[in-house]
């Protein structure tokens, strides 16, 4: 079999196996360029308002608190407790919160979930044991409802 005269002698000079290999390689440098600068817009620019938004639910949280609108607390709290990263001390003083929230709008069954969380959380044995007295009187609550 003999070689075709166009394919060892191309009009350009440039054999068809070197264009192919430089416009995959121009594709594959685009591609990645992209990818770079995707990561680069959304790592600068999103964790850090991700970051300062959740401090701002857990401010309005406790502000709402403060000004007795349980309820409206309740949500802001469990936006906060949504983020990703947050330390177990923090998560474990949201779920208390949360927990005694629900104690004192009369739901023991929703108040023992998030007591249950903070204790689980919560690394300083004192108040574990704080909490697990806040845990028995929500158990004997309910236990006295349904007898």
């Amino acid at each position: 079999m003999t070689p075709s005269p166009a394919l060892d002698n191309p009009r350009d000079g440039v054999s068809p196996k070197v264009k192919f290999f430089v416009i995959l390689l121009t594709v594959a440098t685009v591609v990645a360029f992209s990818v770079f600068f995707y990561k680069l817009v959304t790592r600068v620019v999103s964790p850090a308002d991700e970051k300062n938004w959740a401090r701002q639910l857990l401010t309005v949280g406790d502000e709402l608190k403060s000004a007795g609108l349980k309820e409206q607390a309740v949500g802001q709290y469990k936006k906060f407790l949504e983020q990703d990263k947050i330390d177990l001390k923090t998560r474990a003083r949201v779920s208390f919160t949360l927990g005694e929230l629900y104690a004192q709008l009369g739901n023991c069954p929703e108040a023992l979930v998030w007591l249950f969380q903070a204790r689980i959380a919560e690394p300083d044995p004192v108040i574990k044991e704080a909490l697990q007295g806040k845990i028995d009187i929500c158990l004997k609550e309910i236990e006295s409802a349904h007898p």
